[in-house]
């Protein structure tokens, strides 16, 4: 597994994470295994886990893809695995392991790109359905076009032979549909997609034979989901599944190529088409050329907004992580938070407890180990290390996603 670290120059060698895990060793390390299709390196089979499922409450979930050869001259396939973890100790208490159907596109979940660095938890957890049962994709045509990604949104069921679950009827006398951005509604398994033409839909799956629901056309070529509203406009030089929408889905803040902003919900870009937002941008270099800086913004240190804490406090990960308060109107900064100084460690793959008051991590230093972290969202807290998460075969295609804490 090419476990991605990303080295920060002038980051002090003696790093916080370094001190805080001096003489601690991982309770629960997972084994280094080789999965076939079937779960291997078994949880542990005491009373209290043998009946965990992926996702149970008190876990912490992770998925990987691998790249398994065809066989007779037949294409390569992908094998996604998730594996849960308890935050209590560590242990590895359940795992899947599903062979997608040829053709199967997850987006993120196996792509070969690093996305950790500003891609948010939210993105990653609307992979899925609320209970771990369907992963949502778009099922590419057997003979696509050259670097063809369309086909119809559908999901995909996690079994160690997984099915297309959802597909709309086939009809040879119309066009086959382009479907792009298919997710998940949180805690739901209704499916939300955008149509070639730009229509939100959103299909049930829960519900056999279920119709369609048009929302309406989308201002950009894609949408982040927030809640059921979906949010159509971002910045220039931003990607939908970097954006984080906070609780009452009034405003949205995201981190790119052009630095860190927020921005409300019917922001527009003068000058620029309906499908760009001009933010407020905060952190170094946000009062260069062409930025709109958010007052009291140069107070908060390089950072990548993860998650909204509550309406006005945003999580952002950097070389340290932090905790930024807006004020009540958005219009500057009103307090930085330092939760862990700066290092010279990747710590960009987080997700929140359920009820906000922690996180957990990977971390990497090096190519071979990922390891899970547990943090307090209060100043001076220390990292528990949970397990170490090590390389599970020589095929892997993508790097690990931290998908969520349930």
């Amino acid at each position: 597994m090419r476990w991605r670290a990303k080295n920060y120059s002038g980051a002090a060698v003696a790093t916080a994470i370094a001190l805080a895990v001096t003489g601690c060793s991982s309770t629960g390390d997972s084994k280094d295994s080789q999965d076939t299709g079937a779960s291997s390196g078994a949880p542990s089979s005491s009373a209290s886990t043998a009946a965990k499922l992926i996702g149970a409450p008190g876990t912490v979930t992770v998925s990987w893809c691998d790249l398994k050869p065809g066989t007779s001259g037949a294409p390569n396939a992908q094998q996604l695995t998730l594996a849960s973890y308890s935050v209590t100790d560590g242990q590895e208490v359940a795992r899947t392991v599903s062979l997608l159907p040829q053709g199967a596109n997850t987006g993120i979940l196996c792509d070969s790109t690093p996305t950790g660095q500003t891609s948010v938890p939210s993105s990653v957890r609307q992979a899925f359905n609320k209970d771990f049962t369907l992963v949502a994709g778009v099922m590419t045509p057997p003979q696509p076009g050259p670097g063809s990604q369309d086909g119809p949104a559908v999901a995909f069921s996690l079994k160690p032979q997984s099915t297309p679950v959802g597909a709309p009827s086939a009809d040879p006398f119309t066009i086959g549909a382009k479907d792009r951005t298919p997710v998940f509604q949180s805690g739901t398994s209704t499916l939300w997609y955008e149509t070639h033409d730009r229509h939100v839909m959103s299909r049930d799956l829960g519900q056999q034979g279920a119709a369609a629901t048009d929302r309406g056309v989308s201002h950009n070529w894609g949408f982040v989901l927030a809640g059921d509203q979906p949010w159509s406009r971002l910045p220039l030089g931003n990607d939908f599944k970097d954006v984080t929408v906070n609780p009452s889905g009034t405003a949205a803040a995201a981190g790119g190529s052009y630095g860190s902003g927020i921005w409300l919900k019917d922001a527009s870009a003068p000058g620029s088409g309906d499908e760009y937002v001009e933010p407020l941008r905060f952190g170094p270099n946000s009062s260069g050329p062409g930025n709109k800086a958010l007052p009291g913004g140069d107070n908060v240190p390089q950072c990548t907004p993860k998650f909204w804490i509550d309406d006005h406090s945003l999580f952002c990960v950097g070389k340290g992580i932090s905790r930024v308060v807006l004020s009540d109107s958005f219009d500057s900064v009103q307090k930085v938070e330092q939760l862990l100084p700066d290092n010279d460690r990747d710590n960009s793959a987080v997700a929140p407890s359920p009820d906000l008051k922690s996180v957990v991590f990977l971390s990497r230093q090096g190519d071979n180990v990922a390891e899970l972290y547990r943090l307090d969202l209060a100043p001076g807290a220390t990292p528990k290390k949970l397990a170490s998460i090590a390389p599970h075969s020589p095929g892997v295609k993508s790097e690990a996603r931290l998908v969520g804490w349930q």
